[in-house]
């Protein structure tokens, strides 16, 4: 029995190398991309969280000031004290002041010497959101 082989059967040597390091570099390109969607793909989710947690702040702040015009003599002092003093739960107090409007309806800062300030401007930020509302007597 005379077996012969013949030369042309089978890969060489350095086209498996050549093969295995275009698939390595392929991989690691793959790997990059997907990799960083992965890690990106819970920022929209933390950015819901962080508005619904704004809102609910928002939302003991009505019922906070609601509770306050039935029972306080002040309610509106009252609420913004609170407001500025971190009362309702965790936020960042933007503004909180005390405002006006013209005669061509136009915002203006109110003196809180005047009687008439009755309107509490109340804006509020957590993260990359911010909710304003206006409270009044």
């Amino acid at each position: 029995m005379n077996l012969t082989l013949s030369k042309e059967s089978g890969f060489t040597l350095i086209e498996i190398i050549v093969t295995l390091t275009v698939a390595a570099i392929l991989s690691v390109m793959l790997v990059q991309f997907i990799g960083t969607s992965i890690t990106r793909s819970a920022e929209p989710t933390l950015s819901i969280q962080e508005g619904m947690a704004l809102q609910g702040v928002f939302e003991n702040m009505n019922a906070g000031y609601k509770q306050l015009l039935l029972t306080g003599i002040s309610p509106l002092n009252t609420f913004k004290t609170r407001v500025d003093s971190g009362f309702y739960g965790t936020y960042t107090v933007t503004e909180s002041d005390y405002i006006i409007f013209d005669n061509n309806q136009i915002e203006a800062p109110c003196d809180t010497t005047n009687t008439d300030c009755k309107i509490l401007k109340v804006t509020i930020s957590m993260g990359d959101h911010s909710l304003t509302s206006l409270f009044a007597r």
